[in-house]
């Protein structure tokens, strides 16, 4: 699926592969000098996601139908296989499918552990679980049709803005505890928790992933009992997993999720897993030697009791741990009631400003991968703006739509979290200029804040094309640069327009340098 396209594609070509595709009438096809800037338009107009366009040009047409499913992206992809984003070509549900590679499907192995996965999950129905559709086989591979959740893993939460505020990590592992508590009251111990495997949607609901290691217990019916592992077998992550299942992963209960559950939470609270090692089989040991980590001692707003709460889940023996995911969320529940507003949004162990709670749906953060025009509406970056104490002039941002164009993820978390917290209405991420311009016209942007480096031209490069399309008149630029980026100064254009910000910067020079650009 990595093929790529090969010389240029015309635009007769591009009408007949389009055809061929069946995706679309061939009158919706544009009139365009070349396939590719047809394909282009069509991305831009939402009738084509950019997969679909770049498999049609390169004639991939296997990549875009899995069953009755059209496939929209491509999500992710591991040992066992990809997972998609696609559509019902009857119902239009959009859904998630993990499709099991030709590789994995022969292999023993593999093949149990998907199977697993749909037996696990056609037993579930919680909202604080992934949801399952079906199961059913293409000639790509068997695949397992999932509920597509809208938002992200926790580790990437994470990996974009720091350790969360003490009440954001208390709430998504009392979500979490939810879910498992009913998993385990269904037989079933997870086995690989893990802040990659627990999900938070755009509208702040947690749910539990990838099953594909799950244990199913019948202790009515031993037999039945299914595993994949034999005595001795070790399965799961080692940042997060309890002693005993380094042990033998075939014979731990319920109790190991509430460990690996005690793990995630201090790495929500602390940005690290509780024990750093070199090796695996030092992470083992350190997990089964090594006293408990204290969280405060990391992070000492962190209250006593929710560390005492982190120390009983992490503890090394199950016999000392919490019996049950229900008391679990019994012990955060008693936290939470008792946090108070200094707890809230601390943010002492963040890269950037510390929230304020504001109405959810306060800043769109519109998806580059989502169909054009689509957006997501999120609580969990919905900051008010800054108090006048603290904050620049009133900038141009509030409720105005911004473009940034910027390809590091991390530096794109932390500059988009200054704009919502300026009051940014709209905020429309890309990494390349093509995408930045695109964007600037359709979406009405009234600045476009860019990096120096990005994947197809210059900041600078973008500057003078925005500058120059009649479409982008009286659209901001506001250039982020810094003396490493080895960009002469005569390269910026010269325009009332334009202004360049050095790096390092904050939320106070960013609202003083769009204030500069916007009128």
């Amino acid at each position: 699926m990595t093929r790529a396209t090969r010389g240029v594609v015309s635009a007769a070509e591009f009408a007949q592969r389009v055809t061929l595709s069946g995706l679309l009438d061939p009158a919706d096809i544009p009139p365009a000098a070349d396939g590719a800037t047809a394909a282009r338009m069509l991305v831009e107009a939402g009738k084509l996601t950019a997969f679909q366009a770049e498999a049609i040009l390169g004639e991939r047409f296997e990549e875009l139908r899995i069953g009755n499913y059209e496939v929209l992206d491509r999500l992710g992809a591991g040992g066992m296989g990809a997972v998609f984003k696609a559509r019902h070509r009857r119902m239009k549900r959009v859904v998630a499918l993990k499709v099991l590679s030709r590789e994995g499907a022969r292999s023993g192995t593999l093949a149990e552990r998907f199977q697993r996965e749909v037996e696990t999950l056609a037993r579930l129905a919680h909202p604080n679980i992934v949801m399952a559709y079906d199961a059913d086989e293409a000639e790509a591979g068997p695949f397992l049709v999932m509920e597509l959740v809208t938002g992200r893993d926790l580790a990437s939460e994470v990996a974009d803005r720091g350790p969360l505020p003490v009440e954001d990590a208390v709430d998504r592992i009392l979500q979490a505890s939810r879910g498992l508590e009913y998993a385990h009251a269904q037989g079933i111990v997870h086995r690989d928790i893990k802040p990659g495997n627990i999900l938070r949607d755009t509208e702040g609901l947690v749910k539990v992933a990838d099953l594909g290691l799950a244990r199913l217990n019948e202790p009515a019916n031993p037999a039945a009992n299914l595993s994949l592992t034999q005595a001795g077998t070790v399965v799961g992550t080692a940042e997060y997993m309890p002693p005993e299942q380094a042990v033998d992963s075939g014979e731990v209960d319920h109790r190991a999720d509430v460990y690996s559950l005690g793990c995630t939470l201090f790495f929500l609270l602390t940005g690290r897993a509780p024990y750093q090692a070199a090796s695996i089989m030092s992470m083992f040991l350190k997990h089964r030697d090594e006293p408990v980590p204290s969280v405060r001692a990391l992070r000492p707003a962190v209250p006593a009791e929710l560390d005492a709460v982190f120390q009983r889940m992490a503890a090394k023996a199950p016999a000392d741990r919490y019996q049950s995911m229900t008391e679990v969320a019994a012990a955060l529940e008693r936290v939470r009631a008792n946090l108070s507003p200094a707890n809230v949004g601390t943010g002492e162990w963040s890269a950037m400003p510390p929230a304020s709670a504001v109405p959810p749906g306060k800043t769109r953060v519109i998806d580059r991968n989502s169909p054009a025009g689509s957006s997501e509406s999120t609580g969990e970056f919905a900051l008010s703006p800054p108090s006048t104490a603290t904050a620049a002039p009133a900038s141009g941002v509030a409720g105005r739509t911004v473009v940034l164009a910027e390809p590091s993820r991390t530096q794109a978390g932390i500059i988009r979290r200054y704009l919502q917290q300026l009051g940014a209405a709209n905020v429309h991420a890309a990494e390349s200029g093509a995408e930045a311009l695109a964007l600037a016209k359709r979406e009405g942007a009234a600045v476009v804040v860019s990096s120096m480096h990005l994947k197809d031209m210059t900041g600078a490069q973008l500057a003078t094309a925005l500058l120059a399309d009649p479409s982008c008149a009286g659209v901001g630029f506001v250039l982020a640069t810094s003396e490493a980026d080895g960009q002469a100064p005569g390269a910026v254009p010269t325009s009332p327009r334009v202004v360049v910000m050095p790096k390092p910067f904050d939320a106070e020079r960013l609202a003083r340098s769009v204030a500069a650009v916007v009128r």
